[in-house]
């Protein structure tokens, strides 16, 4: 395969458009290029390579999403991501994350983020904004007690197919 060099400029442009746990600087270029069908994209085509969302040193935790499913204690649930709800109601979050019931995330590290669940999402513009709000707690995981649609920003939107 060709080799090609690029600047800081475009390598973190690669890293903050790609999948965490999925996606090679490769991957990224041809969906945005048009090149992959959605089927081609799977978690054992696409070696992991860390990208911005996630930090290098983090240690994969239970619960987090591999190959643009949505995990919970191991078991997938719907297919959803966070990812793919950004996508169809149309958020353009920097850093989407799915969780079923909307009360535990791993925690959003670019921003605009936004924490998704079934029904709606919640957007925070900074990280000001995020480590202020008083309806999350910050630990290991970030847990929202109520869940996000407890929340006063919360966006209600219809089920996603």
């Amino acid at each position: 395969m060709p080799t090609i060099r690029i600047d800081n400029e475009v390598w973190t442009w690669l890293q903050g458009h790609a999948r965490p746990f999925e996606d090679t600087p490769n991957s990224v270029l041809r969906r945005f290029a048009g090149l992959d069908k959605p089927d081609d994209r799977n978690f054992a085509q696409n070696p992991a390579v860390p990208r911005a969302s996630t930090p290098r040193n983090a240690q994969k935790s239970p619960g987090r999403r591999t190959g643009g499913r949505s995990r919970y204690s191991g078991r997938v649930y719907s297919g959803l991501s966070g990812r793919q709800l950004n996508e169809e109601w149309g958020v353009r979050a920097s850093h989407p994350l799915f969780h079923k019931d909307g009360t535990y995330y791993n925690h959003l590290q670019y921003f605009p983020g936004a924490l998704f669940d079934f029904n709606g999402y919640v957007v925070f513009k900074s990280e000001e904004e995020y480590r202020a709000s008083p309806h999350l707690k910050h630990g290991q995981q970030l847990h929202v007690p109520g869940g996000i649609a407890s929340m006063p920003d919360y966006v209600r939107m219809r089920k996603p197919r």
